[in-house]
């Protein structure tokens, strides 16, 4: 894997928690011995997740004085221009040719430092870019925004054909350079299939993200009240944290299925706790890729999933995952249930998408096509 020997990127990013940070954290640590590439990073200096802060001493030792944190907030402000000013110093100082933002406010960053700075922007827009998150008031200044940013971008990568296809049609347009991407995650060697639990055993079923509308957790929670009338003895574990907890611990004491959620908070190692799941839940409302169906892979842990968003690329109903209709707690528990009454479809479902993370969603992949989309930027620099 190589790239053009001037090449200095800087990755930015607004908060790095989530499946944005998995995303910014794989590039860092995985192209750190790409040939003739630097990196160094930007992000916001306050809101990350366990994970950023269990990774950070390694970025620290990494990047030196290549990492950055300032007050980046998700909604603009008068404190951007201010970022961005010093932003523009911070590439001066340390050299950068290239600038990839993620996210809304990462890209739009980036994009401007190609204005002040001539640097060359790539940019992937994650969810918040593509999706209805904001107000109306806030939604029509990043779309706006995006519009009149776009002539300044040199590559587009999305994670998905979907978050491609949704940002055309936010934008009315195909930028000139665009590919698809899709993220991936390292493979770990052979992973023995974990048995399926006897009936008279406690079955596992994991959800795990941020706690928030658009993740969907709530379908989860009333599914679980309908899964505990087929099988007493479920528990369903919701790793994370999010203006959500109160109100999905409001919803568990409703139904009266206190004791079959439970409330884990966020962990810094997502994929040891999904080790310990039976199957994995994704009741998301719209996803632009869906990280956790691919770490689920990665364990041969079977998934249910929501059919939105990038999701339906990674999942092939019936064949490596069952995918429900969004925002249906009647169809999460009917697909949960149909894996508790065949172990068997279970342990199939959860091989076929161990072996598709090999072919279509491996880090290495994604890697060589990133490194990629560098060079040809800095060849255009050039």
């Amino acid at each position: 894997m190589t790239a053009n020997p001037e090449a200095h990127v800087l990755q930015i990013v607004g908060e790095p928690a989530g499946g944005i940070r998995r995303h910014v954290h794989a590039i860092l640590f995985g192209l750190k011995e790409a040939e003739g590439l630097r990196q160094s990073y930007v992000c916001a200096d306050a809101g990350g997740d366990a994970a950023f802060e269990k990774e950070l001493p390694e970025l620290e030792a990494l990047l030196g004085q290549g990492l950055l944190r300032l007050p980046i907030s998700k909604r603009p402000g008068p404190r951007d221009i201010f970022n961005v000013i010093r932003l523009a110093r911070f590439v001066r100082e340390r050299g950068v040719t290239i600038v990839h933002g993620h996210g809304a406010k990462g890209g739009a960053y980036a994009r401007m430092l190609t204005l002040l700075s001539g640097v060359k922007a790539v940019y992937t827009p994650h969810g918040g870019a593509v999706h209805n998150m904001f107000g109306r008031l806030e939604g029509a200044v990043y779309t706006l925004a995006e519009k009149m940013l776009l002539p300044l971008t040199e590559s587009f990568v999305f994670e998905s054909q979907y978050s491609a296809q949704a940002y055309f049609r936010k934008v009315g347009r195909r930028p000139r350079s665009w590919t698809v991407n899709y993220n991936g995650i390292a493979l770990a060697g052979d992973v023995p299939a974990r048995p399926f639990p006897g009936a008279a055993e406690t079955l596992n079923i994991g959800v795990f993200g941020i706690l928030r509308s658009q993740k969907g957790q709530i379908h989860a929670v009333r599914a679980a009240a309908e899964i505990a009338q087929a099988r007493t003895n479920t528990l369903l574990h919701i790793y994370g944290s999010g203006p959500d907890r109160e109100p999905l611990e409001a919803e568990a004491e409703r139904l009266g299925i206190t004791d079959k959620v439970l409330f884990h908070g966020e962990t810094a190692v997502p994929l040891e706790r999904m080790r310990e799941m039976d199957i994995i839940l994704i009741p998301s409302l719209f996803e632009s890729f869906g990280y956790v169906a691919v770490e689920a892979f990665s364990l041969k842990r079977p998934v249910v999933a929501t059919s939105t968003g990038g999701l339906p690329e990674i999942i092939s109903d019936g064949v490596d995952g069952l995918l429900v209709q969004p925002a249906s707690s009647t169809a999460a528990a009917a697909a949960v249930i149909r894996m508790i009454n065949d172990p068997t479809l279970a342990q199939r479902l959860g091989g076929a998408g161990y072996r598709k993370l090999a072919e279509k969603f491996s880090l290495d992949s994604m890697l060589t096509n990133l490194a990629a989309v560098y060079e040809k930027a800095s060849a255009g620099r050039a």
